[in-house]
């Protein structure tokens, strides 16, 4: 290959990289240590989704610099981090008055907090007490998944009655919330789609309870619950717009794993 050959195809690689650059819109990361300079390099982020990191510790969490453009983050089946880590996320980026979407983020400002949605699904580790900093610390967050999250219990649902009054959406199946949990995030009056599969300390009565008290317009829990709580109560919420979706689905305790190997080619590696 001549040298003006070489000159030109080197131009090419980086006009496509550049353009990379500018046009991404979701990084999924390999390795966690190198996040900074990966958020550097892609300004654009819209959602950053870190399931691939199994090990994320709360320092890693706490290194990540300011992403204004970031709204949704997936920490799904990550381990590693608790509270702490949770703290550092809400509170890594700096308010920016000047960003359309910041992620936002100073603990002490509501109206910094425009994270809208978070996957915190199988991380063990998560407590309430984590669940309290997003709740308040993210005042905008519409869509939540605390799905297989063990140590959230009653207090992280009072939390977020308090704080996430635009939650439109949440997963907390598996999770240690009781009638009181329930009934207390349904107070949430735009809480529209729920699922609560496998609650273990949610009895018919608090379901009732819970059902009668918000809009809900789509519930999905275990079938189990079909023949307990009486058809005509079940019909008065149809009634009021509410589809009811029945999993048959057994109980199963084992986080789900991290697919590292079935990932698509177009995911970013961060080598």
């Amino acid at each position: 290959m001549t040298p003006r050959a070489l000159k030109s195809f080197s131009l090419v690689s980086r006009a496509c990289h550049a353009a990379e650059s500018r046009h991404r819109r979701v990084l999924r990361p390999f390795r966690p240590d190198l996040l900074p300079a990966a958020l550097a390099r892609y300004p654009a982020l819209s959602r950053l989704d870190l399931s691939l990191c199994p090990r994320l510790p709360d320092a890693a969490l706490a290194a990540l610099p300011a992403a204004p453009s970031v709204s949704a983050v997936d920490l799904s089946r990550s381990r590693g981090f608790g509270a702490a880590g949770l703290a550092a996320l809400v509170a890594a980026c700096p308010i920016s008055r000047t960003s359309t979407s910041p992620m936002a983020l100073d603990l002490g400002d509501a109206a910094a907090a425009e994270l809208n949605t978070l996957e915190i699904r199988g991380c063990p580790m998560v407590s309430s007490a984590g669940l309290s900093e997003i709740a308040t610390g993210c005042r905008l967050l519409s869509k939540l998944d605390i799905k297989k999250c063990f140590e959230i219990n009653d207090m992280g649902m009072i939390f977020l009655s308090q704080f996430s009054h635009n939650l439109r959406q949440i997963n907390l199946s598996y999770c240690s919330v009781t009638d009181i949990g329930l009934i207390s995030l349904s107070s949430i009056c735009g809480l529209q789609n729920m699922t609560i599969v496998h609650l273990a300390g949610v009895t018919p009565n608090g379901l009732i309870a819970a059902l009668m008290v918000c809009g809900l317009r789509k519930v999905k829990l275990h079938e189990a619950f079909k023949s307990m709580v009486p058809s005509h109560m079940l019909k008065v919420v149809e009634a009021r717009g509410c589809l009811f979706q029945w999993i048959n689905k057994p109980y199963q305790v084992a986080v789900e794993p991290c697919d590292v190997w079935k990932q698509q080619s177009q995911d970013l590696l961060v080598q």
